[in-house]
């Protein structure tokens, strides 16, 4: 499980561990395509609209347990292609993906004090996608 820590070359290292140093190399890999990469769809509940990225599911997992499920359930049954999930705010999904990649909260709250419904969507995807609250 996540709470435990990430297997590295054989050994179990502490996940924030891993977190602090995927959010080192942040920059150079946010909404890149890389080898590591899996396409994202991503659905605004009830409606339409969605938005794709590329996202490294590393990064998602270790901060989101529902990404980490949606992970694990792809890796198990050897899925490929599109990934889809549905959340609560499509515009506040970008800030939230922006927060898991670079991991700066000031960031986040500057953005999130700007609107009331964009602060209010970006606490509806993180309630939605489980993300550790730990980190507030």
């Amino acid at each position: 499980m996540i709470v435990e820590g990430v297997e590295v070359n054989g050994e179990l290292t502490p996940y924030l561990y891993v977190i602090e140093k995927l959010h080192r190399i942040r920059n150079y890999v946010i909404n890149k395509k890389t080898n590591d990469t899996v396409p994202l769809r991503v659905y605004e509940t009830d409606t339409d609209k969605y938005q794709e990225f590329w996202v490294h599911p590393m990064f998602l997992s270790l901060q989101s347990f529902q990404f980490f499920t949606l992970f694990e359930e792809i890796k198990e049954n050897n899925e490929e292609g599109i990934i889809e999930i549905e959340i609560p705010s499509l515009k506040s999904f970008a800030v939230v993906l922006y927060y898991l990649y670079i991991g700066d909260k000031s960031k986040l709250f500057e953005i999130a004090i700007i609107d009331e419904n964009l602060c209010k969507g970006i606490m509806e995807n993180i309630e939605c996608l489980e993300i550790n609250m730990a980190s507030f």
